[in-house]
C-alpha cells in the first residue's frame, strides 16, 4: 500500500484500549459507504472511459432484469411480472455500458450486526445473536444471475459488529452460504497495534480473488469484528478509506478482464 496505506495506519494511531477512537468517522456506516461509492464511481470512470465505456450506478435491479441476464446464459424466460420485485444492495450496482449493452462490474453490500456490546456497557442482559446476515444469501443468488455470462464475481460484502466475532456462529453461517470459502477477517481487540492492523489489511489485499471457483460465484466477504464484552459499539466499523482501498483493488481486477 502506498500513501493510502499510510493513511489507514494514521487513522488508528489514536485508538485506546477500549476502541473509542478506532472509528474516527462520525458518520453512520451507511453514509460512509455512500461516500465511498461516489469515489469508486469516479475511479471506475477513469479506468473504463478510455476504453469507450460509460459508467452507470444503479441502486437496485429487478428480478426481471436479473432473469434477462441469466436467460442469455441459458436460464428461464424472464417474467415481466417480476419487474416489481427488486434486489437493493446497500452500496448499489456499478455497470459499464457500450453500444446499449450494460455489463455489471461491482455489487456492494454493507451489514452491521450486534448490539450486545451496547447492552453490556449499559448493564443489560445479553441477547441472542441475530440472523439478518442470512438475508444476504438472497442478494448473492440474484447477483449470480447477472454475472452468469462472466468468469468473475465482483460481489463485496462488508460486515462489522460484535455478532461477527469469531467466538460467535454468524461468520460461519456466511461461509456456509458462500460455498465454504473463508471470510477475510480482522479481529479488533485491545492488543491490536497500528502495525499489526496494517499487516492484516495487507494480507486481505493479497488474498482477494474475484474469479469464479469450480464454476461457482463466491462473494468477497470482509469482516471486521470485536467481542461484545470487550469493546464498545462501533469499534469495528469499516472506515471510508478501508472500503475505498478494497473496492479499488477489486475494480482493478475487473479492469483486467476488459483489456
Amino acid at each position: 500500500m502506498t500513501s493510502q496505506s499510510e493513511g489507514l495506519s494514521n487513522r488508528h494511531k489514536e485508538m485506546n484500549n477500549k476502541g473509542h477512537h478506532l472509528n474516527n468517522d462520525s458518520k453512520s456506516s451507511e453514509e460512509t459507504l455512500n461516500d465511498s461509492m461516489y469515489e469508486i464511481v469516479n475511479y471506475t470512470e477513469k479506468l473504463f472511459e478510455p476504453l469507450g465505456y460509460k459508467v452507470i450506478m444503479d441502486k437496485s435491479i429487478s428480478v426481471y432484469h436479473c432473469q434477462q441476464y441469466f436467460h442469455i446464459a441459458g436460464g428461464p424466460e424472464p417474467n415481466i411480472l417480476n419487474k416489481k420485485y427488486k434486489m437493493i444492495p446497500d452500496g448499489g450496482i456499478i455497470y459499464i455500458s457500450k453500444n446499449d449493452i450494460k455489463i455489471p462490474i461491482l455489487i456492494v453490500e454493507d451489514k452491521i450486526q450486534g448490539t450486545n456490546d451496547k447492552r453490556y456497557f449499559q448493564g443489560k442482559i445479553r441477547q441472542s445473536t441475530g440472523n439478518a446476515i442470512e438475508r444476504a444469501a438472497k442478494n448473492i443468488r440474484g447477483a449470480e444471475m447477472i454475472f452468469a455470462n462472466q468468469e468473475i464475481f465482483p460481489y463485496i460484502l462488508f460486515a462489522s459488529g460484535c455478532d461477527f466475532h469469531h467466538t460467535e456462529t454468524i461468520s460461519k453461517r456466511i461461509e456456509m452460504m458462500n460455498m465454504g470459502y473463508p471470510n477475510h477477517y480482522i479481529n479488533i481487540d485491545d492488543n491490536i497495534t497500528p502495525e499489526k492492523y496494517k499487516m492484516n489489511i495487507e494480507k486481505i489485499m493479497s488474498e482477494i480473488d474475484i474469479r469464479k471457483k469450480c464454476g461457482r460465484s463466491i462473494a468477497s466477504v470482509f469482516i471486521k469484528a470485536h467481542q461484545w464484552n470487550k469493546m464498545k459499539y462501533g469499534s469495528s466499523f469499516w472506515t471510508k478509506d478501508e472500503r475505498i482501498y478494497i473496492m479499488k483493488n477489486i475494480i482493478d481486477k475487473v479492469r483486467v478482464n476488459f483489456s
